[in-house]
């Protein structure tokens, strides 16, 4: 089995060694533990009443046991550290991670404006007009709000490799100027409108009635589920609280990695 990258509640491990270690005992023990009425939160989408619903459900689920056994997992504050690797291709590639909120803080829909602004728009944001489209630093760059464990907000771009200084700099001096100053109110406006209107985009499932997309609006409603979030970016404040939002982000010292020649 080929080596691959796997997503745990709080680490990203490459984990070919103990995928190979795996027995059927252990996966026994986690079904036993795992799979439980407790644990179980269901979403339908589709043609069916609530008595079919509540029938069928207890037909799949209904023999399995009343508790969960999983041992709790703790937060974890990720180690803030430069990074350097080297190959041959001819670009630099270079990610910062900032430690963010979770789905359950206050702030949460706080920290996703200031990832809109910060390179979260794919065309708007202060990252994209600088980096890209002013000094042509890059084809693309853009950040990300994790909010699984560990939460983080993450930057990633790639440049030339006699660059990448440069770029690293420029991103660097933009976050900071996002966090002395905080965004304008017409950034803070604009990225309300925007998420507001891609949140009822994406929950309709692109307006599209086939089932794949069914089973996209089904997912997204479990997650929201097993991950809820404070009220939604209408709520999300004014500048002063965008102020907030960016110092809270953006003024620790993120983690960098830079991959290149």
């Amino acid at each position: 089995m080929a080596a691959r990258t796997l997503r745990h509640a709080s680490v990203f491990e490459t984990a070919q060694g103990s995928l190979t270690s795996v027995t059927p005992a252990d996966l026994s023990a986690f079904h036993k533990a795992a799979f439980a009425r407790d644990g179980l939160h269901v979403a339908v989408v589709g043609d069916i009443d609530a008595k079919a619903l509540r029938a069928r459900l207890d037909q799949l689920f209904g023999d399995l046991p009343q508790k969960q056994a999983l041992a709790p997992v703790p937060d974890v504050t990720p180690k803030r550290r430069a990074d350097a690797g080297r190959n041959a291709l001819p670009q630099t590639s270079l990610q910062l991670a900032f430690p963010a909120m979770g789905r359950n803080d206050p702030e949460f829909y706080a920290g996703q404006l200031m990832n809109d602004i910060v390179g979260g728009s794919r065309f708007t944001s202060r990252l994209f007009q600088e980096v890209r489209e002013k000094r042509g630093l890059a084809y693309g760059v853009s950040s990300s709000l994790e909010d699984y464990q560990p939460n983080m907000l993450v930057v990633a771009t790639s440049t030339r490799a006699d660059r990448a200084a440069e770029t690293l700099d420029l991103i660097r001096q933009l976050i900071k100027e996002l966090v002395d100053t905080g965004p304008t109110a017409a950034e803070l406006e604009a990225s309300k409108k925007y998420l507001i209107g891609a949140y009822a985009y994406r929950q309709s499932g692109f307006l599209q009635a086939d089932f794949r997309h069914a089973c996209r609006v089904a997912a997204r409603q479990t997650r929201h589920r097993l991950h809820p979030a404070p009220p939604g970016p209408h709520r999300a404040g004014d500048p002063r609280a965008g102020r907030a939002a960016a110092k809270k982000l953006l003024s620790a010292e993120p983690a960098i990695m830079g991959v290149g020649p």
